[in-house]
């Protein structure tokens, strides 16, 4: 009883840190966070999620620890049309006359708490958060009955949680998914197998020239559960050239390299692919050109004043040391591909770059003389250019925008560039009267597609490509929230990640109150035989008298006490798994702000019954071995001590006395 008791209780503690999944669907957390309260997860991924066909359902949401009138429990932000979709069910559901739950600061109380709480509704509440000292005043406009632990919560608004936990709109605690088909999610995301998927391919360079090399890496990892080994095949249009082996242990990922050289002039698109379960196909593009130098200049200067031109590569980078001609003018291209020049007459002139190896740069520039101008500020964007054309996300592009001033008056100008319609960056350049600056800057994090870059009335056009293939949002998800770490079914949070203990504290607190049970059910079984046998010596003096063997008096004694054994773990699990059902059901045991119950299923009567039967064998090895241990004098004597305290009756007297006279 004392057994199977305990052991019923502690294997409740799995209902607490399964309570925050609802008791329903797939959970997905931060394996990282040291608490449930701390998890975060990018809600990013519900596109993703929502794009799957087996999935029906997923809700986001956040956790902060609350208490009120000396009852603790969970704030659940939650989205409620979300929320209906993951499940639970709501049983019953009623709101106060007036009220209504789509309001920010609205929140729904469950069945369970309320009757804790002991409020009438409507009723404000000021709720605490749980990492910060923020106050948020919730209207409990209504309650709720799902029969699921959902119903020991107080359900509220994702705003409403966020400011209760100073969560950014980017995350959540949690999201729970619901599917048509748990086998094949749980396959999928938590697969036991090895099973591989391709990620972060990136190619060196969007433009080479003929006989210069590309690198193209890609990462590959196996998410699985046990080390395999992957082949890697790169082809283009169907011509494989080259395959590479991957051997890798479980979650363990590498990055494969492969160079190739052409010297075919256009664009090329090289295929990376893996087959297996969850056959994989990346692409890579780039362009192999004739190398060439671009210039960017002023279209116009103002006579005597100094102007800068930029001198790049094919590839977008400083063409270093390229020699630079204007007029009668002549400079090397520093580091960064910048040379300056002074404007010493009006006209138009040339302006040519040479550097061995790539075609001429070419440019032209108008010379004027600032007396045909008004004395104004006049800001003029002439010139914006972006290289390369066609990125791989999340690579970058290098963008160059030439302001001028047409007007003889100094002054500063915010430049914005567009991305789509929406500004992206804003750059303030200062320009003298008649003069011209040159910006050089770097853009990134675009999201894939064709992309329109706009600055002033240039517009310039970014074609974006995915480093996925073949069912995009699935790759996307698989390879960046995949893997028993962070998607577990409800029945397996870690309990850790409730309690604010780590995970090997819990395990070795949980095996000692477990250990020190069985202990103490193995000592009494054992004093109770003990005491049986030693009451049962003489017999066995007797025994031993006459020239029983200790294996007869083993064999003796280990049925008797194997059987009176079970017959008492039988009674004992019975009384125990009554006694933790009675606790369980008291209403008295709360964890986390939920009350948990007992869900005795096949395993845990299994455990029970070898629990019992291991104590059992146990105490009845032990009541043989003292049988065994009592000796034939020792019992005797025994005996013979018993028999002289046993009192005198009338007719052992005289006996005795005859005796004595002989």
């Amino acid at each position: 009883m004392i057994f199977t008791t305990t052991t019923s209780v502690l294997s409740g503690l799995r209902s607490a840190p399964a309570a925050f999944a609802a008791g329903e669907g797939f959970v997905i957390s931060d394996a990282n966070a040291p608490t449930i309260f701390s998890s975060r997860i990018s809600v990013d991924m519900l596109p993703s999620l929502d794009a799957l066909e087996n999935i029906t359902g997923a809700s986001p949401e956040i956790f902060s620890f609350s208490s009120w009138n000396g009852q603790s429990f969970v704030v659940r932000g939650v989205n409620l049309t979300r929320l209906n979709e993951a499940g639970p069910t709501l049983s019953e559901f009623v709101l106060s006359p007036g009220e209504s739950a789509g309001e920010i600061d609205s929140a729904l109380v469950g069945e369970r708490l309320l009757e804790r709480l002991g409020i009438r509704l409507p009723y404000t509440m000021p709720v605490v958060g749980s990492y910060n000292v923020k106050i948020q005043f919730l209207r409990i406009v209504g309650w709720f009955r799902s029969d699921s632990p959902l119903d020991d919560e107080l359900l509220a608004s994702l705003d409403a949680a966020r400011q209760l936990t100073g969560m950014s709109d980017g995350d959540v605690s949690i999201i729970r998914v619901s599917t048509s088909d748990p086998g094949w999610l749980s396959d999928l995301l938590s697969p036991k197998a090895a099973r591989f998927a391709l990620l972060d391919l990136h190619v060196s360079k969007a433009q080479v020239a003929k006989g210069e090399s590309v690198t193209i890496s890609v990462d590959i990892r196996n998410w699985g559960a046990k080390s395999g080994t992957a082949s890697v095949t790169f082809s283009e249009r169907g011509q494989t050239l080259a395959e590479v082996e991957a051997e890798l242990n479980a979650s363990a990922s590498k990055t494969i390299n492969h160079d190739f050289v052409s010297e075919v002039i256009g664009l090329h698109s090289v295929e990376v692919a893996i087959a297996g379960d969850l056959p994989t196909k990346v692409w890579a593009n780039y362009s192999v050109v004739e190398p060439y130098l671009e210039i960017a200049a002023p279209a116009k200067v103002m006579l005597g004043e100094t102007f800068n031109v930029t001198v790049t590569r094919y590839d977008g980078e400083p063409a270093f040391p390229a020699i630079v001609s204007y007029d009668s003018q002549v400079a090397t291209a520093d580091s960064e591909g910048r040379v300056v020049f002074t404007a010493n007459e009006t006209g138009v002139f040339d302006i040519t770059a040479v550097l061995s190896g790539l075609s001429n740069g070419l440019a032209s520039i108008e010379v004027l003389d600032p007396a045909w101008f008004l004395h104004e500020f006049i800001p003029t964007i002439v010139s914006f250019s972006i290289t390369p054309a066609e990125i791989r996300s999340p690579d970058s592009v290098r963008a160059i925008v030439v302001v001028e001033n047409e007007g003889t008056v100094a002054g500063a100008y915010d430049v914005v560039v567009y991305v789509d319609s929406s500004p992206y960056l804003t750059l303030t350049v200062n320009l003298s009267g008649m003069s011209s600056e040159t910006l050089t800057f770097s853009m990134d994090g675009f999201s894939t597609g064709a992309r329109t870059l706009q600055v002033g009335p240039f517009a310039r056009q970014l074609v974006v490509r995915p480093w996925f293939a073949d069912n995009p949002d699935l790759v996307r998800f698989v390879i960046r929230y995949s893997g028993s770490s962070s998607l577990s079914s409800s029945t397996s949070i870690p309990i850790y990640q409730a309690a604010k203990i780590s995970q090997g504290n819990v395990a070795v607190a949980l095996f000692t109150v477990g250990a020190i049970s069985a202990l103490l059910a193995a000592l009494a079984v054992t004093s109770v035989f003990s005491k049986e046998v030693r009451e049962g010596r003489r017999r066995l003096g007797v025994l031993k008298t006459i020239g029983a063997s200790r294996s007869a008096i083993r064999n003796l004694v280990f049925p008797q006490a194997l059987e009176n054994a079970l017959a008492g773990a039988a009674i004992g699990v019975a009384f125990g798994i009554i006694m933790a059902d009675w606790l369980s059901r008291s209403g008295l045991f709360f964890l986390f702000g939920h009350e948990f119950t007992l869900n005795f299923d096949t395993s845990l009567l299994v455990l029970l019954i070898m629990g019992t039967v291991a104590i059992s064998i146990a105490s009845a090895v032990s009541s043989a071995m003292v049988a065994v241990r009592e000796t034939a004098i020792r019992s005797i004597k025994g005996l013979a001590e018993e028999v002289i305290e046993e009192p005198l009756t009338e007719e052992t007297s005289q006996g005795s006395s005859t005796l004595t006279q002989r």
